[in-house]
């Protein structure tokens, strides 16, 4: 296939905000009053070597799936269906027959990762794609309520890079990519120029099952836009 013009726009788009995204998490644990994704109701699981690893954070999501997310990238779980896992820095959703992301504290720990080319496959991913992004939204909506937008930009301001996305945008910004990854497409593998590694195409590497780690059930249940 043929890479359009506006798919390409899209990734592109959506890789700086996610990256951006992944910052604010980390500027969201380091916060001085206390780890915000602690305060929203998260449970956390260190590596077993900080050096070799990066810490978990999980949370149950209405009407049953998981959020996993470490400092190199988010998953999303539903029970009998797998996951979707983004990476940081490159925004080519991977599918897993993994229903939980215990235990996981390296990339290489994810094991086998399918790009998604079947009808099959592209089905889930429209499936899943838009539920881990669409709780991003939910998170900064949450944020900006408990913390306010002055917060959030002082997040952005911390860092060495543009800002992709204004931060009382963000949110919404999130919810519009969560409509846009409704229609997500395969597309063959760009092997040069700047964005190669971005726009890697999403192959098939097999079909993708849930059979290799039972369902995750997580200790506490979380609403987001709930009251510190």
């Amino acid at each position: 296939m043929v890479v359009s013009p506006s798919q390409l726009s899209f990734r592109r788009w959506a890789s700086g905000l996610f990256d951006q995204q992944m910052w604010c998490f980390g500027r969201d644990i380091r916060r001085e009053g206390g780890n915000v994704l602690l305060d929203l109701g998260t449970c956390r699981y260190r590596a077993p070597d900080p050096n070799k690893g990066s810490s978990l954070y999980t949370a149950p999501v209405e009407p049953g799936g998981a959020i996993f997310l470490w400092g190199f990238g988010a998953m999303y779980t539903e029970p009998g269906l797998g996951g979707v896992f983004v990476r940081r820095y490159d925004f080519a959703p991977k599918l897993t027959p993994r229903e939980t992301g215990l235990g996981v504290h390296q990339t290489e720990h994810l094991g086998r990762l399918v790009n998604p080319s079947t009808r099959q496959e592209l089905v889930l991913l429209r499936k899943l794609l838009p539920a881990l992004i669409g709780w991003f939204a939910k998170y900064e909506h949450w944020v900006g309520e408990h913390f306010g937008t002055a917060y959030r930009e002082a997040c952005l301001a911390s860092r060495n890079k543009a800002v992709s996305v204004p931060a009382q945008a963000m949110a919404r910004s999130w919810e519009n990519a969560a409509k846009k990854s409704k229609r997500f497409r395969c597309e063959a593998a760009v092997k040069t120029g700047p964005w190669a590694g971005l726009l890697g195409g999403l192959r098939a590497a097999g079909t993708t099952s849930a059979r290799l780690a039972p369902a995750y059930r997580a200790p506490i249940r979380v609403t987001v836009g709930s009251q510190r």
